[in-house]
């Protein structure tokens, strides 16, 4: 009798563990979702601030092209009013 009692015991206690293990996996569950559903959303603001990054770059290029070419026109202006 004190053995059916004893094992009885050691699987109330095994449950017990298990339940307790399974509880702590759902939450790292939860906790690795959560952590993953954070990444996705940097991940996106990042490629937002890329996109955003490439298109001022751009227009900076753009920008210096026509202040180059506005200078090179007021060097040829200059040069042929130094000719005269």
């Amino acid at each position: 009798m004190k053995r059916i009692v004893a094992v009885m015991f050691v699987v109330a206690i095994a449950f017990t563990m298990v339940s307790g293990c399974a509880q702590d996996a759902k939450k790292c569950t939860e906790l690795c979702q959560t952590a993953m559903d954070k990444a996705a959303a940097i991940e996106q603001q990042c490629t937002a601030s890329a996109r955003a990054a490439e298109a001022a770059a751009m227009r900076a290029e753009n920008a210096a092209r026509r202040a180059e070419a506005a200078a090179d026109k007021c060097e040829s202006i200059f040069k042929k009013h130094m000719k005269k």
